[in-house]
C-alpha cells in the first residue's frame, strides 16, 4: 500500500516530527507542501505517484485547488485521512470546501463531533483521534503515541478500505 503525508513545515514546524512518529506504523513518503514547489506542479505530482492513502496534518494540501475552487484532492483515486491538531476554530473557511466520501477528517477527542458536523455539513465522515505529543521526549511518550496512532490506523483501515 502505497502512502504519502502532505505536511505544511513551514507553517507547522511540528509536522515533520508528526510524521516521523506515524512513520514506523504507516510507513509512507513525506511531502512538504511548503517547500517551494508550485501548487499544479504538486497536485500532478502527488496524483502521478498514484497512492492508496493520503495522509495530511492540518490541512496541509487543501491549498490544492481547481479552476472552480474546488479542493483537487477530490479528483485523486486515493483514500484520504486529515488529521487536525487544533479545534476547528484553527481552521477558518479552510474546512468550509466539500469533501468527497473518501476523506475523512479526524478531530481532537475533545472536541465535541456532532457541533463539528453541524458547523462542517460537507465534511461526511468525521471521527476523534486522543492526542498526540507533537515530539516525543522519551520512550513512554513514543510508546503512547504508537499506541494511539496504531488503534486509529486499525480503525481508518476498517472505514475507509471497505
Amino acid at each position: 500500500m502505497k502512502t504519502l503525508y502532505l505536511i505544511n513545515s513551514k507553517n507547522n514546524n511540528y509536522h515533520c516530527r508528526l510524521a516521523e512518529e506515524f512513520r514506523p506504523i504507516v510507513p509512507g513518503e513525506v511531502i512538504d507542501m511548503s517547500d517551494g514547489t508550485s501548487l499544479g506542479d504538486r497536485y500532478y505530482e502527488i496524483r502521478d505517484m498514484n497512492p492508496d492513502v493520503i495522509i495530511t496534518f492540518d490541512l496541509a494540501g487543501h491549498a490544492l485547488r481547481t479552476g472552480s475552487d474546488t479542493l483537487s484532492l477530490n479528483n485523486i483515486y486515493a483514500r484520504i485521512a486529515h488529521i487536525l491538531f487544533h479545534g476547528s476554530d484553527y481552521y477558518g473557511n479552510d474546512l468550509r470546501p466539500r469533501q468527497n466520501l473518501s476523506m475523512f477528517t479526524y478531530i481532537t477527542d475533545d472536541e465535541d463531533i456532532s457541533a463539528f458536523r453541524e458547523r462542517f455539513p460537507d465534511i461526511p465522515n468525521v471521527a476523534g483521534i486522543a492526542p498526540i505529543y507533537y515530539k516525543a521526549n522519551n520512550n513512554d511518550e513514543r510508546a503512547h503515541n504508537h499506541e494511539i496512532i496504531g488503534r486509529w490506523w486499525e480503525e481508518f483501515k476498517k472505514e475507509a478500505m471497505l
